[in-house]
């Protein structure tokens, strides 16, 4: 009868074990996608190793068993069944130390319910005493000590059984995620067994949790202003068109912050995240809790307005908006005042897709930019057409820079004290072959925004250059650089290679910019221009007066010449015109060691006063247009000839 009992209690024993390890090899063997990506990586050399123990002990146990059968059936050595007792008691504590070692909580359940392994890690991860959970004790009990342990009083212990009981429900997914009163996080994966039990394998991820959650909040939140991006309202988007297909509209607002580059430029980054994130403040006070507000990047931000319906919503938003965000801000160490413009889509009305939306929007806001800035323009039916059209100009601006079928045209620049051309001043043409010609104020800025303008500007310094080493001895060539082509020291090489390949002096060549150019990155913009100085071209400061103007970037870089932007020339013989605007620039140049240039001369009596003033060259209708390369002997012939005319 001891015998029979025996076998039977070492049978069992070895079925425990046997379980306990097909439990741990089924589930690192059928490990579900959402289980790999919270608990991979948790230990698995040395789940691994403890695996590989668990499956030697269990072949030992099957050895020790089978000689204590056979010893059973000789009944003549009972000091060698005492040691295989002995023997398969060593091998059962070794199995429960290796269990004890695993960094995962770790419970066998049988076909009842009831608990028959349980490791020390458990005890661990609920902070439950030394044998508070032990085998024999059904799910239910094992679950009530550990909600009991965990002490959430704000929940009642039915309501806590509840929501952990359904982790190991029937229908359950494997991998569960519980989370703990005191903020740890605790992945739970459940494992049925053949015939019949489970087992129940839990983890602490609060780390690695707590990590993916950071990165999936920043893959979707601005790094400066934490609000949601454009990844994150796009989805928004889609919710609001969802919920408009059943219900009542909603309004998508794209806002442009006006003036924030020159805050940006001027009093640096720093001052503009600070700016930005004032901003987004303003802008959630601006909402109710149903409405979103997303940065775009840059100065750009877009709002989702629900449940609008009528227009009228959404302009009284907008309204609160521009109010609300142009006021002073106070900062931590300056005070500047920004405007803002907001272009306004309406859905279901403008459409049913995120693309169109902002797409919509944003073509309303170009309308609220253009009409002056500081206001809000709702899409329009004609301003889609001019969207189309602004897309198909774009092709072609595209398909005409691959071809190069642009062309440079030239207007004499006319030195007053010589009385003769001095030189030409390239000037970028294109014409369309079904457009006919396309004015340079249309194209230029479209090229400027989708990125062309770099190589065109490139292709312009190259081609102006080669021509120019063909003119006559003495003339110099005038290239507009715009303020893109200054972003890095490329420009640099650039301009070297072109001289190189075209073989003109560099004394020759004039690069002109515009003073925006200089509150692109100040200081690496100086450095570059010292670096363009040093090849021994000349630079020309464009359109001076008409922008940011300041003496402090005269005394940052010393420019060889100062244009007069053809806005003051025009005014200029008139009573209370610009005239003292020029003779004052004209006087600072002299003073400065700088040469002036006055551009837009049509007329005689502009000519006159210019002289009379002091300025060194004009160039405008008055002298000739813009003509093609092949025009340019006839002109040289007519001002510079034996014949030229006197201006």
């Amino acid at each position: 009868m001891r015998g029979n009992v025996l076998r039977a209690g070492l049978w069992l024993c070895l079925t425990v074990t046997g379980l306990a390890a097909a439990a741990f090899a089924a589930s690192f063997s059928t490990e579900p996608a959402s289980r790999a990506l919270l608990i991979a990586g948790a230990g698995t050399a040395a789940l691994a190793l403890v695996l590989l123990a668990l499956r030697q002990l269990v072949s030992g146990l099957g050895a020790a068993m089978a000689g204590h059968g056979a010893g059973l059936r000789s009944a003549t050595d009972i000091a060698g069944l005492e040691r295989r007792e002995e023997e398969l008691s060593d091998r059962i504590a070794r199995l429960n130390a290796a269990l004890d070692t695993l960094s995962l909580g770790f419970l066998l359940y049988d076909r009842d319910h009831r608990l028959l392994v349980i490791n020390r890690r458990y005890h661990e991860i609920y902070r439950l005493p030394p044998g508070a959970v032990t085998p024999g004790m059904p799910a239910q009990e094992v679950l009530r000590r550990s909600v009991m342990a965990e002490s959430r009083p704000e929940r009642s212990e039915a309501e806590q059984l509840a929501e952990i009981g359904a982790l190991m429900g029937a229908d359950a997914v494997p991998t569960q995620i519980q989370h703990l009163a005191d903020g740890r996080i605790v992945a739970i994966e459940i494992q049925p067994i053949d015939g019949g039990g489970f087992v129940a394998i839990f983890e602490e991820v609060t780390e690695r949790w707590n990590a993916e959650a950071r990165i999936a909040h920043m893959a979707r939140h601005d790094a400066v202003t934490e609000l949601p991006n454009r990844v994150l309202l796009r989805e928004r988007i889609e919710g609001a068109i969802i919920q408009a297909r059943r219900d009542t509209g909603f309004a998508v607002l794209c806002l442009d912050l006006d003036n924030f580059k020159q805050v940006n430029d001027t009093l640096g980054h720093a001052v503009g995240d600070e700016l930005l994130r004032a901003v987004a403040h303003r802008l959630r006070a601006c909402l109710r809790e149903v409405d979103i507000v997303a940065r775009l990047g840059g100065d750009e931000f877009a709002v989702i307005q629900a449940a609008v319906e009528t227009p009228a919503d959404a302009a009284t938003l907008a309204k609160r908006i521009l109010d609300v965000v142009s006021a002073p801000y106070a900062l931590t160490h300056h005070s500047v005042t920004i405007g803002v413009s907001i272009g306004i889509a309406l859905a279901p009305s403008d459409g049913l897709e995120p693309e169109r939306l902002m797409q919509c929007a944003d073509v309303a806001l170009y309308r609220a930019k253009g009409d002056g800035r500081g206001v809000f323009r709702f899409f329009e039916a004609e301003m889609d057409a001019r969207l189309q059209a602004r897309r198909s100009l774009e092709l072609d601006l595209r398909a005409a820079f691959e071809a190069e079928v642009f062309d440079l045209h030239y207007q004499p620049i006319y030195d007053l004290s010589q009385e003769r051309i001095c030189g030409f001043e390239a000037l970028l043409r294109w014409t369309h072959p079904t457009r006919g010609r396309v004015s340079p104020a249309e194209f230029v800025p479209l090229a400027e925004e989708i990125g062309l303008i770099v190589p065109l500007g490139e292709w312009v310094l190259r081609r102006a250059c080669r021509e120019a080493a063909r003119w006559p001895e003495g003339l110099k060539v005038a290239v507009n650089v715009s303020a893109a082509q200054f972003t890095s020291s490329a420009l640099i090489g650039t301009v070297k290679e072109a001289l190189a390949e075209s073989k003109l002096p560099a004394r020759r060549l004039e690069l002109e910019i515009t003073e925006s150019v200089l509150l692109v990155n100040g200081s690496a913009t100086v450095a570059i221009l010292h670096g363009l100085r040093d090849l021994g071209v000349r630079i020309a400061m464009d359109d001076f007066g008409t922008g940011y103007s300041s003496l402090s970037y005269l005394r940052s870089f010393p420019f060889d010449k100062m244009k007069v932007d053809q806005s003051f020339t025009r005014d200029l013989t008139v009573e209370q015109g610009s005239g003292f605007i020029v003779r004052a620039v004209v006087s600072l140049a002299s003073s400065l060691g700088m040469t002036t240039t006055a551009e837009g001369v049509e007329t005689p009596e502009q000519l006159a006063w210019l002289r009379e003033e002091g300025c060194d060259e004009v160039q405008g209708y008055l002298f000739s247009p813009p003509v093609p390369a092949s025009a340019l002997p006839a002109l040289l012939e007519t001002w510079n000839g034996p014949k030229r005319c006197a201006a």
